[in-house]
Parts: C-alpha cells; structure tokens; sequence
C-alpha cells in the first residue's frame, strides 16, 4: 500500500474515528459503511469530501465506491473581457502576462519559469516545462510572440530568466487586482486558459487539437474538463491572437 503523507494519515484517521463512532459497537461491514456514506451525504458534505471519507473507509477494508464529483462548467472570458485586462494593463509586464497567458493557453508557472534559452520567436514558439517536469513546445501565438519580443527589449536589466525575479505571489496580486478594477472580481490567472480552450472550442477546433494546446498527454482529459460547457452562439472569438 502507497505510504501516506502526515496530513493525509491524519485526515484518514479522523474520518475512521467518525466511522467508529457511527457503528457504535456494531461489526464494521459495507452496508455500514455505505450507510455511514449515506449520513454524510444528508448532512450536506461536498462530493469531493465524500470522497476522502470513502478512501479512509477502504484503507480499512471496506470495499464501498468512491461518490461521484459533478465537476461545474468552466467559466471563461468574452472577447470584450480579454480585451479590457489587456487595455486596462498599468504596465508593460502585467500587458506582456495577460498576452502570453491568453494567447499560448499556458499555466502562469509554465510562463513565469521560461527562460530565454526556452524562447525560438522566429518560430513563434517556447519550451516550457509541463507538471511533472515533461518539457514541450508551445506555439505562442502572434500577440503573444509580439508581446515577449517587446518585453525582452524593455525589461529592467537583463537575465537568464524571462520575467527576471517576479514570483507566482506578485503576479496574482497585481493581476487580481487588475480583473477587479476592469469589473472582474472573479479574475485568475489560470481563467486565461480556460478562455483561450473555450474560444477554440467555439470556433470549431477538434478535440485532438485543444489537447495538444492544453498540453494534455490524453485527448479524454481535455474532454472530461471542458467538454460541459454547451454550444453557445459564435460571437466573435479571439482565436487567431
């Protein structure tokens, strides 16, 4: 069995104590467990805490299926939206940021951690460093190419790293910051990509294609994540960016 972390151990541990105690001196059998199961559910827990309830329970043995997660749909940005955090940018990096971030559909650490060895903007393309470490090829788009060549050629001093020092911290602040002066509260980072997925989606790109975008290594992930989102009207789409 995988070992598991202090946290995780724990956090089985106290969900096996609320079993404990649900039994109340009866055997530990399935159909308690799935009633236990059953409780938490009527006492309005989240699916996603069900499920770690489950996973205590069969750590013990007790062989009872994991509850189903209903993911929501993904929010994304209209047109009107990219636009206006762009537009509304203070300065040249948060500008540069939202850009590369929208355009190449990349997560912020994947565009923070680039260097400039990672950069061929003759081809418009970078080599970032997906989860897990697997490093991939990226197009970056027009704007986002745009964007980077005018960033290296007005950033503070130079360095091997392309946004220098700056921290996943100080980007989410000013950038959250922006989303809520443009009337965005709701504004993330990773709210770029999601956009990005779903103005693609939108305009008819194949399944197959968004994934290799996403840098998903399976075509059912990118469906599983963004494929609830319904058809809507196609109103204008930022695609070719």
């Amino acid at each position: 069995m995988k070992p598991l972390s202090t946290g995780t151990e724990t956090l089985y541990a106290y969900w096996a104590d609320r079993f404990e105690r649900h039994l109340d001196g009866r055997p530990a059998c399935l159909d308690e467990a799935q009633l236990f199961l059953t409780v938490l559910e009527g006492e309005g827990l989240k699916p996603a805490t069900l499920g770690v309830a489950a996973r205590a329970l069969r750590r013990l043995g007790l062989a009872v299926p994991a509850p189903s997660v209903e993911m929501g749909e993904p929010k994304y940005l209209t047109v009107e939206q990219v636009r206006s955090l762009i537009d509304a940018a203070p300065s040249l990096l948060e500008r540069t940021l939202l850009t590369v971030l929208f355009s190449s559909a990349c997560r912020i650490s994947e565009i923070l951690n680039l260097t400039v060895a990672d950069l061929e903007l003759d081809a418009g393309v970078a080599t970032v460093t997906r989860k897990g470490g697997r490093r991939e090829r990226v197009s970056l788009g027009r704007q986002g190419t745009e964007a980077l060549r005018e960033w290296l050629a007005q950033r503070r001093f130079p360095g091997p790293r392309v946004f220098l020092d700056y921290t996943y911290k100080d980007v989410y602040r000013r950038l959250k910051r922006l989303g809520v002066q443009v009337g965005i509260p709701d504004f993330h980072p990773h709210l770029l990509r999601h956009s990005r997925v779903m103005h693609l989606r939108k305009a008819g790109r194949e399944w197959a294609d968004i994934s290799e975008v996403c840098g998903h290594t399976r075509v059912e992930t990118t469906v599983k994540l963004y494929g609830r989102r319904k058809a809507e009207d196609r109103a204008e789409l930022l695609v070719d960016f």
